[in-house]
Formats: structure tokens, C-alpha cells, sequence
């Protein structure tokens, strides 16, 4: 559970400058945390904490848990959270969701339990009586700020699904295309530059910038299909570059590549040819994993025009 929400977190970037997994014992109430700073936990931060339950969380675990912060915060180990999740699949008893839903209500029902619910079970062995400065955080913190989620609203958020794409093989869904630019892009002009001198080996003309090109009618055709191609695919890439884990997309382009460059350094009568059989070996290349699924073979093109962009599939070579 830890590392599933550790991945959630990492998904949310406008909201946290970094993220840390604790683990084991030691972790001081800290299960995930989220740091909105550099200044981490001297900063404002959130915690997480995650109960792997085959239950619904007790009114008895949430104060434990919840004490833990308070005990180590009046201690000088971090400065309160910002805000505080309960992270239960099941979900909370009724009565931990009142409390959740009243925070002044919540705040009394917490000092009062102290003694008997909570002191005898923050440490093995030891009673941690209330002190003035475990009082004093009790009473300091907003406690309209916290929450929880169960799987449900977990799965439910905008930035779980990359985690549950690598988790649970969730289907990520389909990408859009979108359109082309009428101008050429900075994004495009390595792949672009490179065709340009492969259209001219092949005539009819010698054509110095892509305006020439697109204005040649044996010529232009062909690059405006090529274009087509590269913009889908970063289509595609953007799409699947925040809904699966990283790898996913390096290994895409991976297949890709060893798909076609047997056929790339191959002989050719020249290379008009080689660029017109390697996006005809593109197109019926079968990718793997869920990637594999959604890229359409103007994407598997396009991907080759990306590994031209980085000098792996260089078309005028």
C-alpha cells in the first residue's frame, strides 16, 4: 500500500515539490509523505498514513496512528503537517467518519481519549502520558484537515492512474490525436532537416528549407504524411507520459527501434526506399503491453521520425 500511494504522490507535481516513502519501524507516524517545499518536513507538508486493513479502520487505530504525530511533533522531530490522510481500502467506522466530518468535535474526543485509548499503545511497553507540549500541538492543529480515502476515492483521483496502470495493469485508456502545425516546429527540425536532403537525392529539385518541399507536388505529399506521422506519435507520448510509469514509454520506443534497424542498415537502391520500407516495417510491427494496444502505425512511424530526432534513425545517413 505504502508504495502504491508513494506513486500517487510522485504523480503530483503542482501540488508537491518532492515525496518521501518511509518504511519499517522508526517511521514516526509517517507513512507518505508529501513535501510542498525544499524546506521538506520544515516546511508545510501532508502525510499519509496507510493502514493495510481487511477491515475498516477502528476509532482506536486512527487516534493511535494520529497520537504518533503529535507525540513526536511536541518532541521537535518535524513540525506538525499541513494536513493528515488516512489511506484505508476499506474505509473508516462510522464513527471515525463523524469525527472527520466535525473537526472541533474530533479535537474533544481526541483529548479526552488520551489516557485510556491512546497513551498505553503509542509505544511498546510505555505509557506516554499527556505532556503541555503534546497538548499544546493537539490544540494548534487544523484539524479541518484531515481526511481519507478508501480504494474507491483512491482509484477515483486524476493522479492514480498511473499507479494503477502499474500496479493493477490498468487499461490507460485511448490517446487523441491532435493536429499538425501549419509551420514547422523547433520540436521537428532535426528529422525535417534530414529528410530534406534525402528528397533531394531523389528529386525532382534540391530543396533547402520544408516550404519547398511541401511545395513540390511529388515531393510535398510525402512530407506532410511524415509530419502527420511525428505528431501522432508525440500525441501519443504525452497522452501515456503521465498515465504509465516512464519505462513504459522507453520501452515502446525500444521495440520500435529494434524492430526496424535490421531493415535501416540494410541495402538500398537509396534512401527515398530505405525511409519508405522502414515506415512499411513500422506500421506492422506489434508492440507489447498495453502501449502496444493504442499505438496505431502512423504512431509506430512517427516514433521512428522521434528516434531520428535523437540521431538513431538518422534518414540522411
Amino acid at each position: 500500500m505504502e508504495e502504491f500511494v508513494d506513486d500517487w504522490i510522485s504523480q503530483r507535481v503542482k501540488e508537491y515539490h518532492s515525496h518521501e516513502l518511509w518504511r519499517g519501524t522508526g517511521d514516526m507516524g509517517r507513512d507518505v509523505t508529501g513535501y510542498v517545499s525544499v524546506n521538506r518536513l520544515e516546511g508545510d507538508w501532508d502525510n499519509f498514513q496507510c493502514k493495510q486493513l481487511t477491515s475498516k479502520l477502528s476509532e482506536r487505530s486512527a487516534f493511535v496512528e494520529l497520537g504518533k504525530i503529535f507525540m513526536h511533533a511536541a518532541n521537535g522531530e518535524f513540525a506538525l503537517p499541513r494536513a493528515y490522510y488516512f489511506i484505508a481500502p476499506y474505509g473508516l467506522v462510522r464513527t471515525v467518519r463523524d469525527f472527520i466530518a466535525q473537526p472541533e468535535k474530533f479535537r474533544q474526543a481526541f483529548l479526552k481519549s488520551w489516557d485510556t485509548e491512546i497513551a498505553p499503545h503509542l509505544v511498546q511497553n510505555k505509557l506516554i502520558q499527556m505532556t503541555p507540549a503534546i497538548e499544546a500541538k493537539i490544540k494548534t492543529f487544523d484539524f479541518t484537515k484531515i481526511d481519507w480515502l478508501d480504494a474507491t476515492r483512491l482509484a477515483n483521483h486524476p493522479a492514480c492512474k498511473l499507479a494503477l496502470v502499474k500496479w493493477f495493469d490498468e487499461d490507460p485508456g485511448p490517446w487523441t490525436r491532435s493536429t499538425v502545425p501549419d509551420t514547422i516546429q523547433a520540436s521537428e527540425s532535426a528529422y525535417i532537416s534530414q529528410l530534406l536532403n534525402v528528397y533531394s537525392e531523389k528529386g525532382p529539385g534540391i530543396y533547402h528549407d520544408a516550404g519547398a518541399a511541401l511545395a513540390c507536388p511529388q515531393i510535398g505529399p510525402n512530407l506532410r504524411l511524415q509530419r502527420t506521422r511525428f505528431f501522432d506519435s508525440v500525441a501519443f507520448e504525452r497522452c501515456y507520459r503521465d498515465s504509465t510509469p516512464k519505462e513504459y514509454l522507453q520501452n515502446f520506443r525500444d521495440e520500435i527501434y529494434h524492430g526496424v534497424v535490421d531493415l535501416y542498415e540494410g541495402e538500398h537502391t537509396h534512401r527515398y526506399a530505405r525511409l519508405g520500407q522502414v515506415m512499411q516495417q513500422a506500421a506492422v510491427l506489434q508492440a507489447s503491453g498495453v502501449l502496444g494496444k493504442y499505438a496505431s502505425p502512423p504512431v509506430k512511424q512517427g516514433t521512428c521520425h522521434i528516434l531520428a530526432n535523437e540521431g538513431l534513425l538518422s534518414w540522411d545517413q
